[in-house]
């Protein structure tokens, strides 16, 4: 007998055995889970489905609805996601991924969401999506359950041990001739960075960079883990990184195809292996910028995502 139910604090253990049988490409441990699960503003306990057999955990599917407004975006009450989903290998084809999902879509219902999204939620996703090659399986049966691919997303690597910014000197040059500087932020630029970002970048990746700004003041980074563009006195683009992690890095609308983007990733990467970091990678980026930018720099697609939604 399989029962669904809501998250209880006793299933801890248990959960995080689940999770990394079920997903063993996206593992996650005890401080992954509080950080990225129980202390999520949006979590609901209840939100967080699990399938029981005697007493025994064999499936979840952790579903989020916006609870606190997100920076630029709001409520989005019209939305729901579903962060992660998966059922022990030895418990699959049994019916118990259709219960979970069932009653993931009723909860949605009841909400009165229209849409359904896995998984580009923020601020705590885990990946873009379900990645294509790796969870075939599971992709196949979330199209079968009415959800349909709308985008991809595409994960990349690089090692930077050998990485040569002397290539992009010009570049830069010509940049400073228009005027453009691009280097680190300094302390006392706080303030402009973030009405920067707040006029021209995604709400999370305002969160993301103050976030990190916070930390930085707690004496866990850097001012030099962000790279700023200066032109007539208004930061035009910035790029940031925390770790071997790359990004978020963009430039204003009305000022890019100058190469004020090249400069940008070739400074933050000269910064990264000053640091002794030995690799960097990005999580989620387009086909286009990876074709486009990426792949300039030496990144390597590891993963591709497919982004999903079903319209209730």
């Amino acid at each position: 007998m399989v029962e669904v139910r809501g998250y209880k604090s006793s299933d801890e253990e248990q959960i995080l055995s689940l999770w990394n049988a079920a997903l063993p490409y996206d593992p996650i441990d005890q401080r992954t889970f509080h950080r990225k699960v129980l202390l999520d503003p949006n979590f609901d306990p209840d939100w967080l489905l699990v399938a029981e057999a005697d007493g025994q955990l064999v499936g979840f599917c952790l579903c989020l609805i916006r609870r606190v407004p997100m920076e630029k975006v709001g409520m989005e009450p019209n939305k729901g996601w579903i962060t992660a989903f998966g059922v022990h290998p030895e418990w699959r084809q049994k019916g118990i991924g259709t219960m979970l999902l069932e009653r993931a879509i009723q909860l949605f219902r009841d909400a009165n969401r229209t849409e359904v999204l896995i998984s580009p939620y923020t601020p705590n996703y885990f990946v873009p999506g379900v990645d294509k090659r790796n969870y075939a399986e599971g992709l196949a049966f979330l199209l079968k359950q009415g959800f349909e691919v709308f985008t991809h997303a595409i994960s990349m690597d690089a090692n930077i041990v050998l990485f040569d910014p002397t290539p992009y000197a010009e570049r830069e040059q010509r940049l400073r001739e228009q005027g453009i500087e691009v280097r680190n932020l300094r302390p006392n630029e706080v303030p402009d960075l973030m009405a920067f970002l707040k006029a021209h970048m995604p709400g999370d990746w305002v969160r993301h960079a103050r976030d990190l700004l916070t930390d930085i003041t707690k004496g866990l980074g850097d001012y030099n883990q962000f790279i700023v563009a200066w032109h007539n006195g208004e930061i035009v683009g910035y790029c940031q990184f925390e770790g071997e992690h790359f990004g978020p890095y963009g430039v204003r609308s009305d000022m890019q195809g100058r190469g004020i983007g090249t400069v940008l990733m070739t400074k933050c990467l000269q910064t990264m292996r000053q640091k002794g970091l030995h690799n960097a990678w990005v999580l989620w980026t387009s086909e286009e910028t990876a074709q486009k930018v990426y792949n300039r720099f030496g990144f390597k697609e590891t993963r591709r995502f497919a982004i999903l939604r079903r319209f209730l």
